[in-house]
């Protein structure tokens, strides 16, 4: 009852917050480059909405909160797809584990969005050709578990976008920290922070943002909560929540809601579903996100754990009973090595 209560008095100060910084950085919309990076990848996080500061516990996590990746038992692989608008697509790779037997972990990850092709006019409205835009980035983030409780992360990425004949590119960084305590988890993280986009003599800042998020995780049940409160730089302050069920740790139900303060009918609020089935050591997404303008978004994706079958924990490690994470255990929770036996 004592958590409960915990997290039910962050979430109020979260969402708070969150209305009164509303429209605190929608005057700078338009302002920055790179803004691929705030769409986010995965989905898994993306079926519940985004919502998944304070629960994140992958490889796909430590691209929304560099923290999350302290937490990972072993070597995993996260790969992930998805046609958006237009005709552009999103692909993201990454790839992680553990540096030896130490309680630091490791990944790389690639990201890239292509836009299409369009059809090029001159002042006149004659055609001069087709061309296309595209956007990547590639980055790597390194986290670290301090005692039973908490974990921080940071990273850098070098990104590049080019549209026809004009490129850019430039270099930004994220960092995060994440406290799990019993069923509570607790998570901030600042994504594209510093840096800047350089086009020729034009230098044009990165979408940061900044966000809060809280969870609770059931084992027994295999019932996962999570709201997030984000403040981007260059947009509208949001809420995310976000629910997953899993069942024997061979199959997932997940649904959320994303809702942008201060502005109706935006096309990045609605609401999100997701399914999710695995075998082994391989687990399988799919997410599907509602806009508030516009037609929805199918997002596909791939986890699968290196060097293990999977067999003792139900796929990548999803339990399908036990205790909840119980902070006492936490260094084996997140594979550290054990302690010697007398």
């Amino acid at each position: 009852m004592r958590t409960l209560k915990l997290v039910a008095g962050a979430v109020l100060a979260m969402i708070l917050v969150a209305i009164g910084t509303a429209n605190a950085g929608f005057d700078n919309a338009g302002t920055t480059a790179g803004n691929f990076l705030s769409l986010g990848t995965g989905a898994r996080t993306l079926g519940m909405g985004g919502a998944t500061l304070g629960l994140a516990d992958d490889v796909g996590g430590a691209a929304w909160n560099a923290a999350a990746l302290g937490w990972l038992s072993g070597p995993e692989v996260v790969l992930s797809h998805a046609s958006l608008q237009s005709k552009s697509l999103q692909e993201w790779g990454g790839i992680g584990g553990r540096i030896a037997r130490s309680r630091t972990t490791w990944a790389v990850a690639g990201h890239y969005q292509g836009e299409g092709t369009f059809e090029g006019l001159d002042a006149s409205g004659a055609p001069t050709g087709t061309f296309s835009a595209s956007s990547m980035a590639l980055g790597a983030t390194v986290a670290q578990q301090l005692g039973k409780y908490v974990t921080v992360g940071g990273g850098a990425k070098a990104v590049r976008e080019k549209l026809a004949d004009v490129a850019g590119s430039g270099v930004t960084f994220d960092a995060g920290m994440m406290v799990r305590a019993g069923m509570f988890g607790f998570g901030m993280a600042g994504q594209n922070m510093g840096g800047h986009m350089t086009y020729g003599s034009s230098t044009y800042p990165f979408p940061t943002n900044y966000g809060v998020g809280v969870a609770l995780v059931h084992r027994a049940t295999g019932l996962r909560l999570a709201i997030d409160a984000n403040f981007p730089s260059a947009y509208h302050s949001d809420v995310r929540a976000g629910a997953e069920w899993t069942y024997r740790g061979t199959m997932a139900l997940r649904s959320g809601y994303r809702h942008e303060l201060g502005s109706s009918g935006d096309p990045l609020s609605g609401a999100t579903f997701g399914l999710g089935a695995g075998h082994g050591a391989m687990w399988v997404d799919y997410g599907y996100l509602l806009s508030g303008n516009g037609p929805g978004q199918h997002r596909v994706g791939l986890r699968f754990k290196l060097g293990t079958s999977g067999s003792d924990d139900g796929a990548l490690g999803q339990r399908s009973g036990g205790s909840d994470f119980d902070a006492t255990n936490a260094t084996t929770a997140v594979g550290a090595p054990p302690k010697k036996q007398p």
